[in-house]
C-alpha cells in the first residue's frame, strides 16, 4: 500500500502540470498576440482578439483635413 506522502506527491505534480499548461495557454492566447500587435504599432482589441489599424476620423465623416492658415510658421510660401 502506498503511503500518503507518495499519493500527495502525484497530486502536487499533477497540479503543477495543470498550472504550467494554464500559464502557457494564457500567454499564447492573450499576451503574445497583444505584444505582437503593439510591436507593429497597431491597436489590440481584447474583446475580439484582433489586431486593428486605427482609422482617421476624416475617413468616417467625409470631412477634409483642416488647412493651416497662410501666415502660420510651418506654412509653405
Amino acid at each position: 500500500m502506498e503511503s500518503t506522502i507518495s499519493k500527495m506527491k502525484y497530486v502536487l505534480l499533477a497540479l503543477f502540470a495543470v498550472a504550467s499548461i494554464a500559464t502557457v495557454g494564457y500567454e499564447w492566447w492573450f499576451v503574445w498576440p497583444a505584444k505582437n500587435c503593439d510591436a507593429k504599432q497597431l491597436w489590440w482589441d481584447p474583446k475580439d482578439h484582433q489586431c486593428l489599424s486605427p482609422m482617421p476620423i476624416w475617413r468616417i465623416t467625409g470631412r477634409e483635413l483642416p488647412k493651416p492658415p497662410p501666415n502660420a510658421p510651418g506654412a509653405k510660401p
